[in-house]
């Protein structure tokens, strides 16, 4: 059975996501009328919009096709601009804040139970006085029984902040209620941090995230290795790294760097930005340092590295770092709860080096072109290749968490008993490039020793 259909559904099809997507856009950067939208494509929206909704074959939800649309528009003009519709603020939120509302408590799940690992160092978990090896029985009113993935167990216990939720947990043989109050809970951008050397006096850090706590996290862990003896030199690993906040960035830049620009922003209108070092007190000015990078280095770790690297303040160890000089802006609007981020403006490193590599004008001036697998990036001092199942090793080893050390002898006796792996600090053994970064640490401070 055919029907003439009133329009072709190829034209139907492309001028609704063509024109919605303006219509949206349109809407969300200038906070214009739909009256002041051109013709024909106002009319053409309406028209195709309430056709879709009237006619296709499957029900669509009317809101819903404007996000997809909104979206198309946004996620094609490079590759990091997105439109993040109200129904993934919350997800989105969280990724780029490392803040959520909740407990803030590692859970494991062995067969049908529910095992608290450990709780999080000052939160609102430690404050109720939760204890590794407590069983989950229920919370709230609801009984866990059956098995449960730990994302399941997570969304269970998390809620508003200032909102109680009431655990029923079995310790020592016998139950009991623990009411929590929920609260803020910060993530932790600095994933390890010990002596990795603790003769010679060398430090190491894994800084995962530039959060907005990722400055302050990163001069605490510092200043805790300094409490063992004098910091001789560090190894900061900004391997698979994806970046975050500049303002942090910058924060830690400021402070290795006594003086001199660590980034230049420019925008579309030609307008400069810099940032330089020198306001306020440098923590380390002469602390011998290296960087870890890798492909997955990218942002703020790259402007982190591109500053250190030109200034001559750290050696770069690793693999070229993925080639994002992009500034993103996120833009939010009262009283709508979505968000657009959206690249506007290129950073140049201070020696003025472009490291971009996916999103280059090309030659034909589309904007849509890459200038080559070969350009871009910070391209490290010493090059060190790692094989894939040394990478795979590298990347197990640095997303594991490190349990409280108040909590690390309970842990211990948890993970036993259940049979977990305790995470161990990243050593040398089977990295290759930290092992090269201890190598050229060394070097750094026979360097700076050695009487000229």
């Amino acid at each position: 059975m055919e029907q003439q259909p009133r329009l072709p559904l190829w034209f139907l099809v492309v001028n609704w996501a063509l024109i919605a997507a303006a219509f949206c856009l349109g809407l969300l950067l200038g906070g214009r009328r739909l009256a002041e939208l051109p013709e024909p494509q106002r009319s053409a929206l309406e028209l195709v919009h309430r056709e879709i909704l009237r006619s296709h074959v499957d029900a669509h939800d009317a809101a819903g096709l404007l996000d997809q649309a909104i979206a198309g528009m946004v996620n094609t003009l490079d590759p990091y601009s997105r439109y993040v519709p109200p129904s993934e603020v919350k997800r989105y939120e969280e990724a780029n804040s490392g803040h959520y509302e909740g407990i803030g408590a590692q859970f494991g799940t062995h067969d049908d139970a529910v095992v608290l690992w450990y709780p999080l160092a000052d939160s609102p978990a430690e404050a109720a006085g939760l204890l590794p090896g407590d069983l989950l029985l229920a919370v709230d009113d609801r009984t866990l029984d059956g098995p449960r993935s730990r994302a399941e167990v997570t969304e269970l216990v998390r809620g508003p902040a200032d909102t109680t939720v009431r655990l029923r947990v079995r310790r020592d043989g016998g139950e009991r209620v623990i009411p929590v109050r929920r609260g803020d809970v910060q993530k932790a951008c600095v994933k390890w941090a010990h002596r990795i050397d603790a003769e010679a006096g060398l430090g190491y850090v894994h800084l995962s995230d530039f959060h907005p706590a990722a400055a302050r996290q990163l001069l605490a862990a510092l200043a805790e290795l300094q409490r063992g003896g004098p910091l001789r030199g560090l190894i900061l690993d900004l391997r698979f790294d994806g970046g975050g906040s500049l303002d942090e960035c910058i924060a830690i830049a400021r402070a290795f760097l006594p003086g001199g620009r660590i980034v230049t922003q420019r925008r579309r209108d030609q307008t400069v930005e810099t940032h330089d070092a020198g306001i306020g007190t440098c923590a380390h000015p002469e602390l011998p340092l290296v960087l870890l990078v890798n492909e997955h280095s990218a942002s703020a770790s790259e402007v982190l590295a591109g500053a250190l690297q030109d200034h001559g303040r750290a050696a770069i160890i690793g693999t070229r770092t993925h080639g994002k000089a992009c500034v993103n802006t996120v833009y939010t609007w009262k009283g709508l709860d979505l968000r657009l981020k959206l690249t506007t403006g290129r950073y140049l490193t201070p020696n003025g080096r472009d490291i971009e590599r996916h999103h280059r004008q090309p030659p034909n001036g589309n904007g849509n072109g890459a200038a080559g697998a070969d350009d871009g990036g910070i391209v490290p001092d010493v090059d060190v290749p790692v094989r894939p199942e040394q990478k795979a090793l590298i990347a197990s080893r640095l997303d594991a968490d490190e349990p409280p050390a108040a909590f690390r002898e309970r842990f211990v006796a948890v993970a036993t008993r259940y049979g977990v792996t305790v995470p161990v600090p990243p050593s040398a053994d089977g990295d290759p490039q930290l092992t090269q970064a201890l190598t050229t640490l060394r070097e750094r401070i026979a360097g700076a020793t050695t009487p000229k």
